[in-house]
């Protein structure tokens, strides 16, 4: 089935002509013909992704990393545990029950901690635990993974919360606390192997320590001693590194417009595997510009310039490596690769001799421009939702213009795993970490769509920038927009087909006893309960009738707005160009927080 003819049957159903031909061929799209990086299982066991290996539910897989590695920032699961996770992630295995438990459990902290699920749909997460608890998860990993994104997000996606109390034992007061680890802490030389989970009264002193570096501007925001809340202002620096980046910048005089030069001078080993590249050099001009310039500093051991040049270049799908404000191989590599892909964008922010001057050789040390690689930087900064949609809009253009919108599924399909070799080997490096926020990888691809392009014609190897943030940013959307689909389809499945209800009772002597129950449009029920059936068979069946009945009320609600904005869209799209839009609608509907009310959505498009 073509994109377009699935298009037709979703305005079909959104006209209420639900007729068995057309019910069945829009559920028949959505759980077979749909392209194999759709795949997603439909069924409610945790293990089901990881057992059924290969491309078929690396998605789904992925979308249980991206939780795993959230929830490890947040310090609802531990450093070891992230560890062992990516050591089954390599080897493509299982994770144990315990291993799920664990998870299904700091999932159940987490949303109790977090406001937002008491304004949505979503049924509560079982108090039982166990099997019930890994169900829930299964069926809402892809509303888990976007509000935990919010939480460790550096683009501005969370906002100051003028409730938060400090001390409050909320995701509100870990999201602090993990932002106060990466500016501050290193874990990987030994100061300390210890985390805070919840912001305290102890890291206050951290703050005045934050103030030193940017030279006295936090003064008037500071709190006291025996201060009980943050104030807003100071929170949003926190939460957002572009605006703490341009007050450092500030702080500091290294603006665009700023005359004069600012300086980071570095020695990195000359591993013959990792041989330096930097711009020959003419040190005769370069001499006196250093002599008429400013050296990096840090007022503290905490040399948050560095961290805010990493958190930058690790936004922009350039670093790789542990955000701890030492500046070494793979921090280097990373100013050398935006500098790489600056050379090729057809949109260039400095001239060719500036770019030349970002990196250079002076007595055989690496000298770094810092004012340049700040302008640099800020054409990768995240744009606002609006802006982000008309960036995008010309990035699927210009690969739609270039003739590869036909093969780009097929192409995404086939070069998809090569994004494996840009996460940093997590198992070994459990402090690395690999960037989620969307607006930022979007923003990345579309400055350098001639990288893209490159990479989708098969000529492009090199994973770092525009094409680490394109894939990342189709990947994010389809798990988004798809997942939810598809989670959605198995309740809209048993409704409109009037698909059966089914469990299998308790274990004993033959064939177990079978419980069925089966609904129609019209509420008319039939049930079905086999006589060797016991009251605990019974009683399961029921709880599972239930839990149906709360997801369907969500999804049922979910699915029939996909159905309206697809049934909306009037150009030709590709399959993944249609994920791209589901997830836009996704996403509305998530931030939105509940479903009843109007959200922007694929009729904007």
């Amino acid at each position: 089935m073509a994109p377009a003819d699935f298009i037709a049957s979703c305005r079909r159903l959104q006209a209420l002509e639900f007729t068995e031909p057309v019910v069945k061929s829009v559920v028949s799209a959505v759980t077979v013909e749909m392209p194999r990086h759709y795949a997603m299982s439909l069924g409610v066991t945790t293990g089901q992704p990881f057992l059924g290996g290969g491309p078929t539910t690396r998605n789904r897989r992925g979308q249980y990393h991206e939780l795993v590695q959230h929830l490890t920032d947040l310090g609802y699961l531990s450093l070891d545990f992230f560890r062992r996770w990516h050591l089954l992630r390599v080897a493509d295995g299982e994770p144990s029950l315990g291993q799920l438990n664990t998870l299904t459990a700091a999932v159940g902290t987490f949303y109790r901690e977090d406001p937002y699920w008491r304004r949505t749909l979503v049924p509560p997460f079982p108090d039982a635990g166990g099997e019930h608890a890994r169900q829930w998860l299964q069926e809402h990993l892809t509303e888990v993974v976007y509000r935990l994104g919010r939480y460790t997000s550096f683009d501005g996606d969370l906002a100051p919360d003028s409730t938060y109390r400090i001390g409050d034992r909320t995701a509100y007061g870990r999201s602090l606390v993990f932002r106060m680890r990466v500016y501050f802490h290193d874990y990987t030389r030994g100061r300390t192997g210890r985390r805070k989970v919840y912001f305290d009264r102890g890291l206050l002193p951290l703050l005045y320590s934050l103030d030193n570096s940017l030279r006295g501007a936090l003064r008037e925001l500071l709190p006291e001693r025996d201060a009980s809340q943050l104030h807003p202002s100071l929170q949003r620096l926190l939460l957002d590194s572009e605006e703490l980046f341009r007050l450092y910048r500030t702080q500091n005089r290294f603006l665009p417009g700023a005359g004069g030069g600012y300086y980071l001078l570095y020695e990195v080993e000359d591993d013959p595997s990792q041989r330096l590249r930097v711009v020959a050099s003419d040190q005769r001009r370069a001499a006196p510009r250093l002599e008429r310039g400013e050296w990096h500093a840090d007022t503290g051991g905490n040399r948050l310039g560095i961290r805010l040049l990493q958190l930058g270049l690790w936004r922009a799908g350039f670093y790789t490596g542990v955000l701890d404000g030492a500046f070494g191989p793979l921090s280097h590599r990373a100013v050398l690769a935006l500098v790489d892909q600056e050379r090729d964008t057809g949109r260039p922010v400095l001239r060719k001799r500036q770019l030349d001057r970002v990196v250079q050789i002076v007595d055989h040390e690496v000298l770094v421009d810092l004012r340049l690689v700040g302008k640099l930087l800020d054409a990768y900064a995240p744009l606002s939702s609006l802006a982000v949609k008309e960036e995008e809009e010309r990035l699927w253009g210009e690969i739609e213009t270039a003739g590869w919108g036909d093969r780009l599924d097929a192409t995404f399909a086939d070069r998809e795993l090569e994004l494996g070799a840009a996460y940093g080997k997590l198992h070994r490096h459990p402090h690395r970490r690999v960037y989620y926020g969307l607006r930022g990888l979007i923003r990345g691809a579309a400055r350098a769509v001639g990288r893209v392009l490159g990479w989708l014609a098969g000529g492009m190897r090199v994973l770092l920038g525009a094409v680490f943030d394109f894939v990342k940013a189709v990947v994010k959307r389809i798990q988004e927009g798809a997942g939810l689909l598809l989670v959605g389809f198995r309740y809209f499945g048993h409704y409109l087909l009037g698909r059966p209800f089914v469990t299998l009772g308790g274990e004993g002597v033959g064939e177990r006893p079978v419980l069925l129950t089966r609904f129609a449009l019209d509420f008319d029920t039939v049930a079905f309960v086999d006589r060797r059936a016991t009251g605990d068979d019974v009683r399961a069946h029921s709880a599972q009738l239930r839990r149906m009945q709360q997801g369907a009320r969500y999804f049922i609600g979910l699915v029939s707005r996909l159905i309206r904005g697809i049934s909306l869209i009037t150009t030709p799209v590709s399959w993944l160009r249609l994920g791209i839009l589901l997830a836009r609608t996704v996403r509305d509907l998530l931030r939105e927080g509940e479903l009843g009310r109007p959200v922007g959505g694929l009729e904007q498009v």
